[in-house]
């Protein structure tokens, strides 16, 4: 049995798959099992790895599971006591895996993730770690230290099998699926570590660039506000209602004015709608996931919440400043404290005062 199994989902990317698996074949780590799972492909990917890569377990599947199912399917089919995920369109660089599986090492850590290089990300992006707002987006430059992070991107991680077992929810398809993986770890008391010394590059979007507008966005806002929903108290879900509004009325209205323009047609009026109603039609599935949930919990929820952030934006701008401004305000009034009141933003000192 290998120690690492590593499964690679793939969805009519034939294209990325030669220079994926052979900068993994290239690691000095050689204890572990490469699974390619192909979501029903429809340009020859499943031919291309059984004429080149006879060393690799292919599982087919007869339809496309999305990003969830597809990477639950392969480590269904795993054999090893830790779990790689890697997206197909990703190179790895030397001593990836190895430096990768040292990051798990210690008993408290369940999950972690390399550096993920890409050409659309500033450096000094790379250089701090971001973390997850309660609208589920992505905040840059939270963390003051490397090693910190919220949640592992599911581009690539590795967890161990033993305490998480199947990683996803396949209600979720794709998107924001890492981030409730990352929360399940952190709500069963578990750390998620960062480590510099692994490093991929990652092309980004490989299997996802076609996906209608409309589909996307109804993915990924029902699953943002879902991975709150399920995870956090009901106390706290009430105390976030205004931002909830404020993230409904502004990107409905940016949709409505704004959604001809290009920077703006990621969000789709249709997609917004459909995900907001989602919860109105599923509440009885969403009670029933969170009570499911609730039984794997065995700490405080403020553990969990001071490692996020209370920002709506990266505030690189006058209006994100402005808005982050009066999140703050906000949060100070209904006392949700998150990272930023427990460490000075410019020096990562702790604040003794709130532990």
């Amino acid at each position: 049995m290998p120690k690492v199994s590593i499964v690679i989902l793939n969805y009519n990317g034939k294209r990325f798959l030669n220079d994926c698996i052979s900068s993994v074949l290239k690691q000095d780590f050689t204890d572990y099992e490469i699974i390619l799972v192909d979501n029903n492909s429809s340009d020859g990917s499943a031919d291309f790895i059984r004429e080149k890569f006879l060393q690799i377990k292919l599982i087919q599947s007869d339809k496309n599971l999305g990003f969830a199912g597809g990477n639950n399917l392969g480590v269904n089919h795993s054999s090893g006591e830790l779990i790689v995920l890697l997206n197909n369109d990703t190179v790895t660089k030397d001593n990836w895996l190895k430096n990768l599986v040292a990051a798990v090492d210690k008993d408290n850590v369940a999950i972690a993730s390399p550096l993920i290089l890409n050409e659309h990300t500033p450096m000094k992006y790379w250089e701090r770690k971001g973390s997850i707002n309660f609208l589920g987006h992505n905040i840059m430059l939270v963390f003051s230290k490397e090693e910190e992070i919220f949640s592992s991107s599911g581009a690539c991680l590795i967890y161990k099998k033993d305490l998480l077992g199947i990683p996803f929810d396949e209600d979720y398809f794709a998107y924001s699926e890492d981030v409730y993986l990352g929360l399940r770890a952190r709500f069963m008391g578990y750390e998620i570590h960062h480590t510099n010394n692994s490093e991929i590059y990652h092309f980004e979007g490989g299997s996802f660039n076609r996906t209608p507008n409309q589909l996307k966005t109804f993915i990924q806002e029902r699953n943002r506000l879902l991975n709150m929903f399920l995870f956090f108290s009901l106390k706290t879900n009430l105390k976030l209602i205004p931002i909830y509004l404020f993230n409904i009325i502004t990107k409905l209205s940016v949709a409505l004015i704004f959604g001809w323009h290009k920077k703006y047609k990621k969000y789709s009026l249709p997609g917004l709608l459909q995900a907001y109603f989602w919860f109105i039609r599923n509440i009885s599935l969403v009670l029933n996931k969170r009570k499911k949930l609730a039984s794997q919990k065995s700490i405080n929820e403020k553990n969990v919440i001071k490692f996020m952030t209370y920002k709506l934006d990266n505030g690189e701008s006058l209006p994100g400043k402005f808005i982050n401004y009066m999140a703050k305000i906000y949060f100070t009034v209904v006392n949700i404290r998150t990272y930023e009141f427990y460490h000075d933003s410019s020096t990562g000192r702790l604040n003794t005062t709130l532990y």
